[in-house]
């Protein structure tokens, strides 16, 4: 089955490659790094953390901060698989020794890779399956930590398919951390060994109470508007949605800033020609200017600490089908929070918002301009909703501790 894996990948590869390099250029420069010829010192016993992008990337910030306490004389790295969370990723280089992009899953990438950083123990944030990989490390002594696993509905219909190999790949993995007890039986039902699998919870309830400054610029801009709505990680095809909303409720809170942050940074440009169509004023984050009516952020890392000013968040993602994001960036800073039908990859987290009477969803995005509506009006109601959200992330937070205790014993195994 290896094998099989190994040369359907390889085929893919060569097949599409000319494309995905033309299409996506910004992705050529990390071929090398991709194809294991890594630009970086041979290491020993270095503390290896694999992060997959932007999301990722934050949910594991405070995890490493303590990974360089706890293991203070080994090298610590961190791989991402995409440009925003390499940058970002780059910018903790007060934490973190060497940033890199993760190797293709063929072997021969795979194993200058691992020989290059010479890593005494991997994790790895969320469920990745990388069965060369997690080969690679097993044949070395190597353990392997999953943090921060989840499987979504429609990944479990998937991974249901193949999941008699799926259970031999888990076996490489040391440790198999989840999320939720949800998400460990649905491992297991897919092949997890019940040993292996545990539950540390989610580490973005640790992630949320992480954030950097703001530029003082931003900061002068944002803290002249009042009342502020963000748009937060929009996704395609709600950037119209949200103008149409702002549009309308322009006409009762004539004061109302808009703030759209795109969730993909390819996007910037495209998502500044859907604002120009509007004749709206407007202003480019790397272009600041308060005159305008709507802020495109555009740059990667700024949105968590910009949630203080908002009045009324809309999460993106979840007015299209396309899974919803993380609403607890937003809930730190006891903003109510809007989101529509489609949280399909954070279910639990939007059900346990919903029953705390945290946040607001709505069905369509008719809803959208009276709900947002709705809570510009009642400063109590906002309160409440930003005050329970609040009280959901004090009371679920932890799971960065749990995790480090546990790796201390799983390192020594080696």
């Amino acid at each position: 089955m290896y094998f099989t894996y190994t040369l359907i990948l390889t085929l893919g590869l060569a097949l599409s490659l000319p494309y995905y390099l033309a299409r996506f250029r910004k992705y050529a420069p990390t071929l090398r790094d991709r194809l294991g010829l890594l630009k970086l010192p041979r290491l020993k016993d270095a503390i290896w953390v694999h992060a997959v992008s932007v999301g990722e990337v934050k949910a594991v910030e405070r995890l490493v901060e303590r990974l360089r306490q706890q293991f203070p004389g080994a090298p610590l790295v961190v791989s991402t698989a995409t440009p925003t969370g390499q940058q970002l990723a780059r910018e903790r280089r007060d934490v973190i020794d060497h940033t890199f992009y993760f190797p293709i899953d063929l072997p021969w990438c795979v194993r200058r890779t691992v020989e290059r950083i010479g890593p005494k123990m991997v994790i790895i944030a969320e469920t990745e399956i990388w069965p060369n990989f997690l080969r690679a490390c097993r044949r070395r002594s190597i353990p392997v930590v999953m943090i921060n696993g989840r499987i979504s509905d429609r990944s479990f219909a998937r991974y249901r398919l193949v999941r008699r190999w799926l259970r031999r790949v888990f076996e490489d993995y040391t440790v198999i951390g989840m999320q939720s007890e949800m998400d460990r039986r649905r491992i297991e039902a897919i092949g997890a060994d019940p040993e292996k699998v545990t539950v540390f919870g989610n580490l973005k309830y640790d992630a949320a109470g992480a954030s950097r400054p703001v530029e003082p610029t931003l900061a002068g801009i944002l803290e002249s508007w009042n009342p502020v709505w963000i748009a937060a990680s929009t996704m395609p095809g709600e950037e119209e949605l949200v103008l149409d909303a702002f549009a309308d409720l322009r006409a009762s809170h004539p004061r109302l800033k808009l703030v759209i942050a795109p969730r993909h940074a390819h996007r910037f440009d495209e998502v500044e020609e859907i604002i120009k169509r509007r004749h709206v004023a407007y202003a480019r984050r790397t272009r600041p200017d308060a005159a305008g009516d709507v802020l495109l952020l555009d740059t990667i890392g700024e949105l968590a600490s910009i949630f203080q000013y908002a009045t009324v968040v809309f999460m993106g993602g979840s007015l299209v089908p396309t899974g919803g994001h993380n609403v607890l960036e937003p809930a730190r800073y006891r903003k109510p929070i809007v989101f529509g039908p489609h949280m399909e990859n954070f279910r639990d987290m939007a059900r346990l918002f919903l029953d705390a009477k945290a946040a607001v969803q709505i069905q369509r995005a008719a809803e959208l301009t009276p709900t947002i509506r709705k809570l510009l009006s009642n400063a109590a109601m906002a309160s409440e909703l930003g005050q329970n959200a609040h009280g959901i992330v004090r009371e679920n937070s932890g799971a960065t501790d749990r995790v480090l205790r546990f790796l201390q014993p799983v390192e020594a195994r080696r």
